[in-house]
C-alpha cells in the first residue's frame, strides 16, 4: 500500500478500507509513516470525515494496539467517566474518589492537554511524586485496593491513541467528531467498564461548539459502546464559562481538594450530578437516592479521604504541590454586571502563561494559571479584582485577561 494514495483517497472524500486504516495508523505507531504524512491524513479526516465503519475500525485498532482488561480482571462493578475537554475541567479527580468511596471501581486512562483545553494527566503530573505511568499489574492493584486509579496511556494501554493524541494537539486536527470518538472510546473500552459516562462539553471553551455536533458525537459514542456491549450515558454540559475558579494544573488539583472539602459552586453541582447519574445506572437506584448518597460522602469527608488515598497510592504527595508566588491581580476598569466570562479566552491565556503546550515538545509549567475572583452574574465595581494570574515572569497579561470578561 502507499500512504500518499491513502491520503489522497481521503482528501477526495472516499471511504478507506479497514486494511488502509490499519496500514496508515499502525505504520505511524511503528515509525514507518512520518509525522507530516499522518498530519496530512488527519487533516483530510477532519475535513472529509469518517463514516461509522471507518470510525469503528480506528477505535478497534486503537483498543487492540495494546493490552486491555476484561470484566474478569477486577472484582466489583466497574464504571468509567470521561470529559471531552474544557477549561478548568478537573471533574475526574473529583468524581473518581466520590464513586470509589461509594463502593464502585473507577479506572481511567486519561490524556494530556489538547490545544487550550487542559488534560487530566498534566494536572496529576503537577503533584510531586505522582506516578501517571502504571503497568497493568500496578493499575489492577491500585484499582482493587483504592477503588480509583488513573493513568496515562502507556505502551501497554492504547499506545496508538497516545501518539495520535499528541500529534492532533499541535496540528490543528483536534476538532473532529470521529477522531474524538475513537480516542475516547478506545481508552474507555480498554479498561472493561460496564457503564461509561461521557461528560460532553459544549461551548466556546470546548472542542465541540454546536448542539448539532454534540448530538452527533453523543450518538456516535453510544453506537460504538453498543457494538461492544457497553452502556454509554452521555451528558451534554456547558463550557462557555470556565468550570470552577482555578485554571492551570496545580491550581486545579487544589480546587478538586476544595470541592471534596465542601466548596460550592458550578463545579460542585456538576460533579454531584454526574456522579449521581453514574451511580444510579450502576446500582439501579433512583436519581434522588443517588444524589443523597453522593452528597453524604462529600459531607462526611469520605470522598476527600479517598482523594488523598488515591494520590498517595500512586506515589504522590498532595502537601508538596507548588504554585507560583508571582501573582498579578487584574482589576476591572468599569462597574457593572458580568454578562460573560469567555472560557476559550481564559484557556488561551492560561496556555500563554505556560500551563499548556503550543508545540508538541513544549514543557508545561505546572505552577502557573488563572484564578477567577468573580463569576458570571456578579456585580463588580471599578477597581474590583476580576482574577489573579499566577505567572513565572513579569509580562503584563492584563489586557488579555480583561478581554475575557464581558461587563455591562
Amino acid at each position: 500500500m502507499d500512504i500518499l494514495a491513502i491520503i489522497d483517497k481521503k482528501r477526495l472524500g472516499q471511504v478507506l478500507s479497514d486494511k488502509e486504516i490499519k496500514y496508515a495508523f499502525m505504520g505511524y505507531l511503528n515509525g514507518d509513516i512520518k509525522d507530516y504524512q499522518m498530519s496530512s491524513l488527519l487533516m483530510a479526516i477532519v475535513i472529509k470525515g469518517f463514516n461509522f465503519k471507518e470510525t469503528l475500525a480506528l477505535t478497534d485498532l486503537m483498543l487492540k494496539s495494546g493490552k486491555f482488561l476484561t470484566k474478569k480482571d477486577i472484582k466489583g462493578i466497574r464504571v468509567d467517566k470521561h470529559s471531552t475537554g474544557g477549561v478548568g475541567d478537573k471533574t475526574s479527580m473529583i468524581i473518581g474518589p466520590i464513586l470509589a468511596s461509594l463502593g464502585l471501581k473507577m479506572g481511567k486512562l486519561s490524556g494530556k492537554g489538547l490545544g487550550f483545553t487542559g488534560g487530566t494527566i498534566d494536572k496529576l503530573d503537577s503533584i510531586p511524586g505522582f506516578k501517571t505511568s502504571l503497568s497493568i499489574k500496578e493499575f489492577i492493584k491500585t484499582l482493587d485496593k483504592v477503588g480509583f486509579a488513573e493513568c496515562a496511556q502507556t505502551d501497554e494501554f492504547t499506545p496508538l491513541d497516545k501518539v495520535i493524541y499528541s500529534l492532533r494537539s499541535v496540528t490543528g486536527t483536534v476538532e473532529s467528531i470521529p477522531l474524538i470518538a475513537s480516542s475516547i472510546m478506545s481508552k474507555k473500552l480498554a479498561l472493561g467498564a460496564s457503564y461509561i459516562l461521557i461528560d460532553l462539553k459544549l461551548g466556546s471553551g470546548a472542542l465541540i461548539k454546536t448542539r448539532e455536533d454534540a448530538n452527533k458525537l453523543s450518538n456516535l459514542m453510544k453506537k460504538i459502546g453498543k457494538a461492544y456491549g457497553v452502556k454509554v450515558i452521555v451528558e451534554i454540559t456547558d463550557m462557555n464559562t470556565p468550570l470552577g475558579d482555578n485554571i492551570g494544573n496545580a491550581l486545579e488539583v487544589i480546587e478538586a481538594y476544595d470541592i471534596l472539602n465542601g466548596k460550592k459552586g458550578n463545579l460542585y453541582e456538576l460533579c454531584v450530578n454526574l456522579s449521581a447519574k453514574l451511580y444510579k445506572e450502576a446500582k439501579n437506584v433512583s436519581m434522588k437516592e443517588a444524589k443523597n448518597k453522593v452528597k453524604e460522602v462529600i459531607d462526611n469527608k469520605k470522598a476527600l479521604n479517598k482523594f488523598l488515598e488515591f494520590i498517595k497510592s500512586q506515589g504522590g504527595n498532595y502537601n508538596k504541590i507548588k504554585i507560583s508566588n508571582n501573582i498579578k491581580e487584574v482589576r476591572s476598569l468599569k462597574s457593572g454586571y458580568i454578562k460573560e466570562i469567555d472560557a476559550k479566552k481564559i484557556g488561551v491565556l492560561s496556555l500563554h502563561l505556560g500551563a499548556g503546550r503550543i508545540n508538541k515538545e513544549d514543557n508545561i509549567d505546572y505552577s502557573v494559571g488563572v484564578v477567577l475572583s468573580k463569576h458570571k452574574g456578579d456585580y463588580v465595581k471599578k477597581g474590583d479584582i476580576l482574577c489573579q494570574l499566577y505567572q513565572k515572569n513579569d509580562k503584563n497579561y492584563a489586557i488579555e485577561a480583561r478581554n475575557a470578561f464581558k461587563i455591562n
